[in-house]
C-alpha cells in the first residue's frame, strides 16, 4: 500500500500539478478569507485546537443571531471550498515533501493524513451546523477530535517541510563549494 501510494504521489509530484494545487490553495484561502468575513470573524471551528459541545452550540447560537442562513453558509462552504482546500494543500505539500525526500522516509504522507482529518472534521462540522437545535451534540467531541488530529498533523508536516527545505539548501550550498 506505502509503495502504491508513493507511485501515485510521484505521478503528481510535477511541476504543472504543483502550480494547479498552488492556484487552487490561493483561491481557497480568498474564499476562505469571504466566508470569515461573511460570518462576521467569529471564531469558526475549524480554526481552534480543541472545542467542547457547548463550544461548538455558542457558536452556532452566535451564527444564527448574526442571520438566518449563517449556519447554512458556514455548512455550505465546509463541504465545498473547505473541502478542495484540503485536497490542494495536501497535493501541494506531498509533492513537495515526495521531492525533497525522494527515496527516504515516506514524509509525504502527513500531508495525505492531514487532508484527511481535515475532509473529516469539515464533513462533522456541516452535519453539526444544519441539524443543530437546542442543545449541545456529542458528535462535537467527533469533530474536536479531527481537529485536534488536523492541529498536530499540521505541525509534523511544517516541521517536516521546513526540515527537508533546509537539508536540501544544506545539500546546495555543500554542492556549490
Amino acid at each position: 500500500m506505502l509503495l502504491l501510494t508513493g507511485r501515485i504521489v510521484g505521478r503528481f509530484a510535477t511541476w504543472q500539478v504543483t502550480v494547479a494545487a498552488f492556484i487552487c490553495v490561493v483561491g481557497c484561502v480568498a474564499g476562505l478569507a469571504w466566508r470569515r468575513a461573511r460570518l462576521a470573524g467569529l471564531d469558526l471551528l475549524d480554526s481552534r485546537g480543541w472545542y467542547t459541545p457547548g463550544e461548538v452550540a455558542a457558536l452556532f447560537d452566535a451564527l444564527d443571531r448574526l442571520d438566518a442562513g449563517a449556519r447554512v453558509v458556514y455548512a455550505a462552504t465546509a463541504l465545498t471550498i473547505d473541502m478542495v482546500f484540503p485536497v490542494s494543500y495536501g497535493l501541494l505539500l506531498a509533492a513537495l515533501l515526495f521531492r525533497l525526500f525522494r527515496g527516504g522516509v515516506p514524509l509525504y504522507l502527513l500531508p495525505l493524513l492531514l487532508a484527511f482529518a481535515d475532509v473529516l472534521e469539515n464533513t462533522v462540522i456541516a452535519v453539526l451546523a444544519l441539524s443543530h437545535g437546542d442543545e449541545p451534540s456529542s458528535l462535537a467531541w467527533l469533530a474536536a477530535a479531527f481537529t485536534l488530529t488536523k492541529t498536530g498533523l499540521i505541525v509534523a508536516t511544517l516541521a517536516a517541510t521546513i526540515a527537508g527545505g533546509m537539508l536540501w539548501l544544506w545539500a546546495r550550498i555543500r554542492q556549490s563549494r
